[in-house]
C-alpha cells in the first residue's frame, strides 16, 4: 500500500469522528501579501488541534489484543487530549506522561477526555523517553506524538481535504514540530500533484 493510499485509509478510518475543518481566506493577510491565503482552521477539530487525525487513526489501526493491553503516550498536551479523545472512541484508556509545568487547562482536558496523566521529566524528550520505556516493559502500545506511519497518515488526511476544498492549489505552508504533520501532508501531496 503506498502512503497516499494509506492516507486515504486513514481518512475513511477516522471520518465519523473528526471534522473536515473548513478552509477559509484571510482576508487582510492576502491583501498584505498581494496572494490568496487560506487558512486550515484545525483548531475547530473536537480536541482543539490536528493531533486528534493521527492519534484517531493510530487506535483504530489497533488490533483488540493491542487495545486490550493499553496504550501509553507522551505529550505537553494536545497529543495527549487527542490520544485520549481517540482511546474513548476505542474503548481505552490511555495513560499520558507529560513533563512537570505542563499547562494545567491541557491536563484537565486529557483528564476530561478520560486519559490517565502521569507526570516524568522536565521537558518533551525526557518524558517520551521515559513513556516508550514504560510501554515496553509493560507491553503497552507507545502512540506516537509523530514518529509512526499511522499517525502520519491521520494528519496526510488534512492535505486531501486541501485538494478537494482548493482543487488549485498553488502551495502549503505548514508549521513543524516533531515532523508527523509536514511529513503526511508532503507525502500525500507529493503523490497526488
Amino acid at each position: 500500500m503506498t502512503f497516499a493510499e494509506r492516507v486515504l485509509a486513514a481518512e475513511q478510518r477516522i471520518r465519523p469522528h473528526a471534522r473536515e475543518t473548513p478552509l477559509l481566506e484571510a482576508l487582510d493577510l492576502s491583501a498584505e501579501l498581494g496572494a490568496r491565503i487560506l487558512l486550515k482552521l484545525e483548531n475547530l477539530q473536537h480536541t482543539g488541534s490536528f493531533k486528534l487525525r493521527g492519534a484517531l487513526n493510530k487506535m483504530l489501526s489497533l488490533s483488540p489484543a493491542e487495545q486490550a493491553r493499553g496504550v501509553v503516550t507522551a505529550s505537553t498536551g494536545n497529543h495527549g487530549a487527542a490520544t485520549a479523545f481517540a482511546g474513548r472512541v476505542a474503548g481505552v484508556v490511555p495513560t499520558v506522561f507529560v513533563p512537570h509545568g505542563a499547562v494545567a487547562s491541557k491536563l484537565d482536558r486529557i483528564r476530561r477526555l478520560g486519559g490517565i496523566v502521569e507526570f516524568h521529566g522536565v521537558d518533551s524528550a525526557e518524558t517520551e523517553r521515559h513513556a516508550r520505556r514504560v510501554a515496553e516493559a509493560d507491553g503497552r502500545v507507545f502512540l506516537s506524538p509523530y514518529n509512526d506511519w499511522d499517525v502520519m497518515a491521520g494528519q496526510g488526511t488534512i492535505a486531501a481535504e486541501l485538494l478537494r476544498q482548493c482543487p488549485d492549489l498553488g502551495a502549503v505552508v505548514v508549521a513543524v514540530g516533531g515532523g508527523g504533520l509536514i511529513g503526511g501532508i508532503a507525502s500525500f501531496l507529493d503523490a497526488r500533484r
